[in-house]
């Protein structure tokens, strides 16, 4: 396997140029800062939930972004909650350097609350929205979090309407699902949409690994592939990160949740060193070789 050194390095020189991809028509790193940690969702312990709450103020989240920036991630992807948190640390960001960062939006509340959700995340000025993957999911025959639900009947058509109203309001419009059928259900139904967010691990964590990647290979639109790290670092970023971007198309993008100024340095760098080393054809397999051993 390629080390986490020579991901890092090429030459000597440490790599902080990533790759940029087309959503709709914005361009977008392939590395996008996930949200989970300003948010307070650790997957770790209820007491890391509370530090992390606790600590990103929208002042502190501003201050995380502008390192993303400085390293080529243009792009964070969060939720919209009643507090402003993300849209208040986007107008810091701006105010103090004068760039305002790329927001890809997912909806919050329930099913009831989407047309109200997808208003207020496109007055905040957010360039794409999809809709959250529970949500989604629990249309056709599976509930928030991808469990199936045998006598829960086929209404995933209600969201044609939802993203209707994000390409209405002027953002780019965007399906998350935890399961890679609905996918398939959205492309052999003809959706308008122009993207889709849904995990990618080799851990088994809100992803049946193998059949998302036939899914996300099948379509020609980007994915924006979460929980690359199964939530909470359960792997290293080195093999996570290798086996997500190994397996996904070039046209396609990561989120990495990340906590401090030094995470987002070493995953900007190990993102682009990977890329270069695939275009090398030298990275290492799509997963790692412990997980080779569980299949």
């Amino acid at each position: 396997m390629v080390s986490h050194e020579s991901l890092c390095r090429v030459g000597g020189t440490a790599l902080s140029a990533l790759p940029q991809v087309k959503l709709g028509s914005h361009s977008v790193s392939r590395l996008v800062c996930g949200s989970n940690p300003f948010l307070g969702y650790s997957y770790r312990s209820a007491a890391h939930d509370r530090w992390q709450r606790r600590t990103f103020t929208p002042q502190r989240i501003s201050e995380v972004l502008e390192k993303c920036l400085q390293v080529g991630v243009n792009t964070v992807a969060c939720n919209y909650d009643d507090a402003r948190t993300m849209p208040q640390a986007l107008e810091l960001l701006e105010k103090r350097t004068g760039t305002r960062m790329q927001w890809i939006a997912y909806t919050h509340g329930g099913e009831g609350f989407q047309r109200e959700s997808i208003g207020m995340i496109a007055d905040d000025g957010a360039i794409a929205c999809y809709i959250q993957g529970g949500v989604a999911d629990s249309q056709f025959h599976y509930n928030y979090v991808g469990h199936v639900v045998p006598d829960q009947g086929d209404t995933l058509d209600k969201v044609v309407d939802w993203l209707a109203l994000i390409r209405e309001r002027g953002m780019v419009p965007g399906l998350g699902t935890h399961q890679p059928y609905i996918i398939r259900q959205a492309e052999a139904r003809g959706y308008d949409l122009e993207f889709y967010t849904t995990p990618l691990n080799f851990l088994g964590i809100y992803c049946q690994y193998h059949a998302a990647v036939m899914a996300i290979n099948e379509t020609r639109k980007p994915v924006l592939a979460i929980k690359t790290l199964g939530g909470g670092l359960k792997t290293s970023p080195q093999d996570g990160l290798t086996c997500a971007l190994a397996s996904l198309k070039p046209t396609d993008m990561v989120a990495v949740g990340m906590e401090n100024e030094e995470i987002v340095e070493d995953n900007a760098a190990l993102v682009a060193g990977i890329i270069a080393a695939l275009g090398r054809g030298c990275a290492a397999e799509p997963y790692p070789a412990r997980a080779r051993l569980n299949r």
